[in-house]
């Protein structure tokens, strides 16, 4: 899980020069900082442990660019229902408002067992293969369908050992951010 913190601006603010942004990150349950810096249309990244150059460009709507010495890299960005799927290098991320101060968990609750027994679209795609049918038993982490999203195929599993109770989509058909896939219902 990634999650996401802003915290303090500087700078002007009205030409976007010297702007200066900390962002703080939850990876893996680890905090990681960094800061933004904008100077001359190019972006200074300081972290932990070095400071480097980078280019960040908007190619379009959800496509960013970033280039960072001669290394060049493309990121997809989705926004749905407040959070954003990120999509790096073969990998993806889900970023949202971590805990505040006040220990009001943002990110990452475990879901509710009715959210284990109600398979859901992590973000907006194309159903590209179902791969099991109504009443076949499954077990945890099984691979349930395919939804292809901004040209990556992401595997739907089970959370849970039991059945396929209803499927709601079909190969083909278009999606979107949190809606129902696949209903399971537990093994009595």
């Amino acid at each position: 899980m990634l999650c996401l913190r802003r915290g303090r601006h500087s700078g002007n603010g009205a030409s976007g020069e010297g702007t200066e942004v900390d962002y703080e990150f939850l990876i893996d349950d680890v905090l990681k900082k960094i800061t933004l810096d904008k100077k001359e249309g190019r972006f200074l990244v300081k972290d932990e442990e070095s400071t480097y150059e980078a280019d960040i460009q908007y190619i379009s709507p959800g496509i960013i660019s970033i280039l960072i010495g001669q290394k060049s890299f493309r990121v997809y960005v989705v926004k749905d229902n407040g959070k954003r799927y990120v999509y790096f290098q073969g990998q993806h991320f889900t970023v949202q408002e971590p805990a505040d101060e006040s220990g009001s968990a943002h990110a990452g609750v475990e879901g509710s067992q009715e959210d284990k027994l109600v398979v859901k679209a992590p973000m907006p795609g194309k159903i590209i293969k179902v791969y099991v049918k109504e009443k076949e038993e499954v077990r945890k982490n099984q691979t349930l369908a395919i939804v292809e999203a901004m040209k990556m195929e992401n595997e739907i599993k089970s959370s849970i050992d039991g059945f396929v109770k209803k499927i709601h989509v079909a190969e083909g058909d278009l999606v979107g951010s949190e809606m129902p896939l696949i209903e399971l219902e537990n093994i009595e």
